[in-house]
C-alpha cells in the first residue's frame, strides 16, 4: 500500500470550496500495477504478473513484481471551516483563513492532520500544517518498521506501534481560472500549481536510518523533501464536471539529498520522481463525488546485477524508466 492522499487532494482543491463548519468523508483505494522494476528492460517496464522470485538472508534478493500487483485503501472523515480575513475588493473579495482537521484510517495505520490555509487574493493560497501517526502490522501488510541497510537480512524489522511519525509542512498555491476573466459556464479552463516542502520523521529510527511506514516501500529517512503538483483542467457543468492532467514530482532536499548520488555511483538520493496522468471527476450529487487517476511514473533503473539486492541502499543508480503506476478512485461525501 502506498500513499496516493496528496494527489488526491490536491486535484480536489480545484473542485471544492469550503463551506462553514463542514464534515466530510473521503474513501481512497488505488490499485498498483505490476511490473519488474526495469530489470532487463529499457526506458519502460512493462506490465507482467510474472514475478521474478528473490531468496532469503544471507544475500538476500528481492522479489522483482507479483502476480497480482498491490492494492492501498485509506478512510478520511474531515472537518473544515473558513471565515473572511482582509477582505477588500475586485481579486480580494473572497479573501478567507481556512482550517482542516482530518482523521485517516488505513488497514495498518492512523494519522491525525490539521493545516491552515491562507487565502490573500484569489489566485495564491498558503498553506501550513502538521500530522502525526503510528502504524501496525496487519496479515502481509506492513504499517512501521526499520529497514536494515544490509542484504544479509531477510526483510524489514518490523515496529508495530514502536513510535510516532511525525511531519510539518509549508506550501504555497498558484491557481487560475479563465472564466474569471471570461464569465461563463463553459469557460473554467483551470490552472493549478503547488510547491511543498515538508519535513517527515520518525521517532523510532535514528538519523541516517531508512525507514517504512504505510507499506510504502520502506526508503524513508528523517528528512525534508520538496513535492511540486501541477495540474491543467477543464470544469463542465455535467456530471463528469471535470477532466485534467496532473503532473507531480517528489525529491529529497537538505542532508538525505547527499546520502548516495546518481553522479557517485550511488542508489540516486538527488533523484527526482515525476508521475504524469489524467483526472476525471464526476459529480454523483448535491453531496457525492468520484475523482478517477491513471498515472504513469519515473523511477530509479538499477543496474541489473544490484537491482535484486533486497536493501535499496546497496543498489547502483543507471538510468531512469517509466511505468504503469496505479488507477485510482478517490470518493467523498459531504455531511
Amino acid at each position: 500500500m502506498k500513499r496516493v492522499l496528496f494527489s488526491v487532494l490536491a486535484a480536489v482543491g480545484l473542485l471544492a470550496q469550503v463551506n462553514a463548519g463542514e464534515l466530510s468523508m473521503n474513501f481512497l483505494a488505488a490499485y498498483y500495477i505490476p511490473n519488474l522494476a526495469g530489470y532487463q528492460a529499457s526506458g519502460f517496464a512493462p506490465i507482467t504478473y510474472t514475478p521474478l522470485e528473490g531468496q532469503d538472508a544471507p544475500g538476500a534478493l528481492r522479489t522483482l513484481g507479483s502476480t497480482w500487483g498491490g492494492a492501498e485503501a485509506k478512510v478520511a472523515f474531515s472537518y473544515s471551516d473558513s471565515m473572511p480575513f482582509l477582505t477588500g475588493s475586485g481579486l480580494m473579495k473572497d479573501n478567507n483563513l481556512s482550517g482542516k482537521a482530518t482523521l485517516e484510517l488505513s488497514p495498518v495505520s492512523i494519522n491525525a492532520v490539521g493545516q491552515v490555509s491562507l487565502t490573500p487574493i484569489a489566485f495564491l493560497v498558503f498553506t501550513g500544517g502538521a500530522a502525526l501517526g503510528t502504524g501496525w502490522t496487519a496479515g502481509p501488510f506492513q504499517g512501521l518498521g526499520l529497514n536494515p541497510a544490509d542484504n544479509n537480512v531477510s526483510g524489514i524489522e518490523l515496529t508495530p506501534f514502536g513510535g510516532l511519525v511525525w511531519r510539518v509542512w509549508g506550501s504555497g498555491t498558484f491557481q487560475f481560472d479563465l472564466a474569471a476573466l471570461m464569465p461563463g459556464n463553459w469557460n473554467h479552463v483551470v490552472v493549478q500549481a503547488v510547491g511543498k516542502v515538508e519535513y517527515k520523521a520518525y521517532t523510532g529510527a535514528a538519523d541516517g536510518k531508512a525507514w517504512l511506514y504505510e507499506a510504502d516501500g520502506g526508503e524513508n529517512f528523517n528528512g525534508a523533501k520538496f513535492y511540486g503538483t501541477y495540474i491543467l483542467g477543464y470544469q463542465m457543468p455535467l456530471k463528469v464536471n471535470f477532466v485534467g492532467f496532473m503532473a507531480e514530482s517528489e525529491e529529497w532536499i537538505g542532508d538525505v539529498r547527499g546520502y548516495s548520488t546518481m553522479a557517485s555511483g550511488g542508489w540516486g538520493s538527488d533523484f527526482r520522481f515525476w508521475q504524469l496522468g489524467s483526472l476525471t471527476n464526476f459529480q454523483l450529487g448535491k453531496n457525492d463525488s468520484l475523482l478517477m487517476l491513471v498515472q504513469f511514473k519515473m523511477a530509479r533503473d538499477y543496474t541489473d546485477a544490484t537491482t535484486r539486492n533486497r536493501s535499496f541502499e546497496t543498489r547502483e543508480y543507471e538510468a531512469p524508466y517509466w511505468y504503469f503506476n496505479r488507477i485510482a478512485l478517490s470518493y467523498t461525501h459531504k455531511f
